[in-house]
């Protein structure tokens, strides 16, 4: 028999044969001629069966139980080796090793992976295959590989051979100038895994931990305890030094004060909204946030649980005009998770900002489009103020399974730590940081650090490129030599470099702290760590009721004043936004499931027609980390610090080969050419990120779909098409594994921006677009929708159309996306300029007719919105953002039930302007 569970590693099995070991009876000692050898023989028969019968029923005793196995904790053996490396090596399909591996099918890459399912049932699923899989990770963090020595660098091999023995020389140094991670499990026993499969929240009973399981094991713990701080403690220092601030043991008092001041963490300085935070250090948490964030790292460690850690916000946020993998989020992630892998957990750092708008068009989604976050930060100041921040931090503890520390100014908090009694998690960044950077002229630029230099950004703002030029693919179209959108206001990479640092910083200083916690509680009280330091389940639940309670209020008081939160306000029509965890699907990204698409609703047309994208990758994989972005020599090298540690290089794999383009393929007797290895890497990265678009880790729940055409006449259009930026089948999570902006035609393909605007266009001629919302409860649909979208006056599919649907509304003739009918437009691609780009928009009294009536469908029932009312609905809540109510059933919200999938349909009618199109990228319920 065999559980799997998801660990850190590999799954074995349960070793239930060794029940049969020595089983075998007569084999020695058996003997012949005496009266009484049948006799015994027959014995041994009966004993055989009746062991027999006893380990199948021991078996299936076993499969009828899981469940309740689970809670007393598995007995599953699992790898001793929990806290470690688990980066590079077969699995870096960028290494000869382990092209050579890949060539064979094995490694990572060729594995199947079962995507963990929270069993919270509000929980938002925010995993991907290509999370779990993590190639791009295992390039990045191979502490015996350099990254810049791949053969899918299109350089010759004298020179990447020199960058693998550069890369080993400064590994040895920074291991004997730093240290590294050197933990081994002190017993050579076989260890058994608790298994928190089926405890909410992974909020395991103390007493369920199994008696071999590593935490509850003192000599275990206390190794791991020392080796965990030890690797804190090098980060923070590491950080210190590349901004030149090392820490030295002969520094006067003097000297430590000012230190500590530049890089304190306050806690416990803002405990309201009222209350500034301080403006030096790095940043400011309430108690609770730091409190919030201790537990739940000390959770995610005590359970090998993931991390998430998301950003919103805008262009700036997104790190326009770097490449993407130079953004914040991604600079923190680098540094940030191959610590988290030595502490037994997985970290998805998600930057999911996008241009020209705030967050509403995702907050209002709740956690479907942003995921679970377990630290969230806003940063949307530029295109988006007032009360839809303060929806955006309810929902944001409202949604999934976990409440975040939210990262925000102090100005944005509102009203959320009152009106959570204090509990919410809250924290923000210090305003002025200057005192840590030197003044940099050309002068003395050579003796400041290179992290440091030029903090104004008067020179070397960006060093961001628009390709590193590889072995396995070369672009048909001509690269540009850098991104756009290097405005004034987005910082360059050195900036967001010190944004993701600070995040670290914080994240290190929340470790510090739990690690401190963990080691004194256990040395006082024993082992497994009490309960009472690490569950989350109780304190999420009581923080979200907290707030369902102050926000149930009444629009006015006694005094006949509006007491309603500024949340309440953004839709003053349906203010219950605000205390429900709100659902959508949407066409923008990122987007953390391509699950969450709306296209995933649409119901086809009579004749088989659904929009979808036309178009896929260029190609797949991960990016090449460009050999111009390389640290400089003799610079403090914060990952090199992070990667280090005492294990050997992988003694079986074989990184041998021969850079002979002309040679058709290796034998047994020589090294494989360059060809073998990038044709072995290159189908690795396609086998996974094809996979990695399909839905093969979770079905979305069944929907079941009425037959308008039957009930009401309304039948699914076939005039309706994606169109927007980009329109390409692309992964685009926001998280280091995306593969985005790989456009055809694309001249800046190393850009990776993840922020895309889609959506499906129609207009009066492209008949019903209908589409099926699962599982409404509280009686709210609304929609997203532009009227502007087509300003530059793109084709549309439906542009000739003088009857509806071309006159073919109920033709059943299959589509075929190849007939002659349909090539001229599979799609329509707005070529608009990057969001941040300034341009004006036509008014609405220019653009829509007004005769226009949109008609909308719920189960059936038909309703009209005319021109005037459908105009109210038109003024954008924040940059680019408007909301059209569809539902708002008070009836099903008082309802106690589990919800019912409603059927939406929509059209669109004008006379004055029938080939107009209208845009909807959004679909929001609750």
């Amino acid at each position: 028999m065999v559980i799997r569970i998801p660990v850190k590693r590999d799954v074995l099995e349960m070793e239930t044969e060794d029940l049969l070991v020595n089983a075998e009876y007569g084999e020695a000692g058996a003997t012949s001629g005496n009266d009484d050898s049948g006799r015994k023989r027959n014995v041994k028969i009966v004993a055989l069966i009746v062991l027999a019968v006893l380990v199948a029923v021991f078996v299936l005793q076993i499969d009828s139980t899981v469940s309740e196995d689970v809670m007393e904790g598995s007995e599953e053996v699992m790898h001793k080796d929990m806290h470690g490396s688990s980066f590079g090596g077969i699995n870096n399909v960028a290494s000869p090793g382990g092209a050579k591996a890949a060539s064979k099918l094995a490694g990572v890459a060729y594995e199947d992976i079962i995507v963990p399912v929270s069993n919270v049932g509000h929980a938002t699923p925010s995993l991907n295959e290509a999370n779990i899989r993590n190639l791009v990770g295992h390039y990045m963090h191979d502490e015996h590989r350099s990254p810049y020595s791949s053969h899918l660098y299109d350089k010759p091999k004298e020179f990447l051979d020199e960058q693998q023995e550069k890369y080993l020389s400064k590994m040895k140094r920074v291991r004997e100038e730093w240290g590294a991670w050197n933990f081994r499990d002190p017993s050579t026993k076989k260890r058994t895994a608790a298994n928190f499969e089926k405890a909410p929240y992974k909020d395991l009973n103390a007493t369920k931990f199994p008696e071999s399981s590593w935490q509850v094991d003192e000599e275990y713990n206390q190794e791991f305890l020392k080796e965990a701080k030890a690797l804190v403690n090098r980060m923070k220092n590491a950080i210190y030094a590349e901004y030149g601030w090392p820490v030295k043991p002969d520094m006067t008092q003097e000297e430590k004060e000012k230190h500590n001041e530049l890089w304190k963490i306050h806690v416990g300085s803002v405990e309201s909204s009222s209350h500034p935070s301080p403006q030096t250090g790095i940043a400011a948490l309430t108690s609770a946030g730091m409190d919030g964030l201790v537990r739940k790292l000390l959770h995610a460690m005590m359970t090998h649980d993931d991390f998430y850690v998301v950003l919103a916000g805008h262009s700036a946020a997104a790190g326009h005009g770097n490449d993407f993998m130079q953004n914040r989020i991604m600079a923190f992630h680098k540094i940030m998770e191959p610590i988290f892998d030595k502490l037994g957990m997985r970290l998805i750092s998600r930057n999911m900002a996008m241009g020209g708008v705030g967050t509403l068009q995702f907050s209002l989604a709740g956690g479907d489009l942003y995921g679970e976050a377990d630290i969230f930060e806003w940063d949307s100041a530029m295109t988006e103020k007032g009360p839809s921040v303060d929806l955006f931090n309810k929902q944001a503890i409202l949604s999934g399974e976990r409440v975040p520390l939210i990262m925000t100014e102090d100005r944005f908090y509102y009203n959320i730590i009152e009106e959570t009694g204090g509990s919410a998690y809250m924290g923000q960044y210090a305003t002025d940081n200057t005192p840590i950077f030197p003044q940099t002229t050309l002068e003395n630029v050579k003796t400041i650090p290179y992290a440091a230099q030029w903090y104004d950004q008067s020179e070397e703002k960006y060093n961001s490129i628009c390709w590193e030029p590889r072995s396995d693919f070369t672009p048909e179209t001509k690269q540009s030599e850098h991104p756009g959108s290097q405005v004034s206001w987005h910082p360059g990479n050195r900036h967001m470099t010190w944004q993701g640092r600070r995040l670290a910083l914080v994240v290190l200083q929340g470790l510090t702290l739990a690690l401190e916690k963990w080691e004194t509680e256990t040395r006082s009280k024993g082992y497994p760590l009490a309960e009472s330091h690490w569950h989350v389940g109780k304190e999420y639940q009581a923080i979200r009721d907290n707030l369902r309670k102050h926000v149930s209020t009444p629009k006015l008081n006694d005094d006949n004043e509006d007491i309603r939160s500024d949340c309440e306000n953004v839709f003053p029509w349906i203010p219950r936004i605000c205390r429900v965890q709100m659902h959508g699907f949407g066409m923008w990204s990122p987007r953390v499931l391509n699950d969450f698409d709306l296209l995933k609703l649409i119901h086809p047309a009579p004749n088989g027609y659904v929009p979808d994208y036309p178009q896929s990758n260029l190609y797949n994989g991960f990016d090449l980390m460009p050999l111009s972005q390389a640290l400089p020599d003799n610079e403090v090298d914060v990952h090199a610090v992070a990667i280090a540690t005492t294990d050997p290089a992988p003694n079986d794999l074989d990184h041998d080969w021969i850079d002979d383009e002309n040679k058709l393929s290796g034998n047994s007797e020589s090294p494989p050419t360059r060809r073998l290895l990038k044709q072995a890497s290159e189908a690795a990265m396609n086998f996974r990120s094809e996979t990695a678009m399909e839905d093969v880790r979770r079905k979305m729940p069944k929907i079941g779909r009425r037959r308008l055409v039957e009930d009401s006449g309304i039948i699914p259009g076939r005039g309706w098409e994606v169109h927007g930026w980009d329109p390409v089948k692309q992964f685009c999570d926001g998280s280091a594994q995306s593969e985005c902006s790989r456009t055809p035609g694309n001249d800046c393909l190393l850009y990776g921006a993840n922020d895309k605007h889609m959506d499906v266009a129609g207009s009066s001629m492209s008949g019903w677009l209908v589409f099926t919302v699962p599982r409404v409860q509280e009686g709210i649909i609304m929609i997203r929708m532009e009227w502007w979208c087509f300003m530059s006056g793109g084709p549309h599919m439906a542009n000739g159309w003088t009857e509806v649907n071309d006159g073919k509304t109920t033709d059943t003739t299959p589509y075929n996306v190849t007939g002659p009918d349909n090539q001229r437009r599979l799609h329509s691609f707005e070529p608009l300029a990057r969001p941040d780009t300034r341009k004006l928009k036509p008014t609405f009294e220019q653009t829509v007719p007004t005769d226009l009536e949109m008609d909308w469908a719920i189960n059936g029932t038909i309703n009209t919105m005319k021109y005037d009312e459908w105009k109210d609905y038109s003024v954008e809540k924040v940059k680019n953002v408007a909301i059209w109510p569809l539902l708002n059933d008070l009836e099903m919200a008082e309802k106690k039930w589990d919800g019912a999938p409603v059927e939406v349909a929509i059209r669109f009618r004008s006379e004055l302007k029938p080939n107009l199109p209208f845009c909807i990228s959004h679909v929001y319920y609750a």
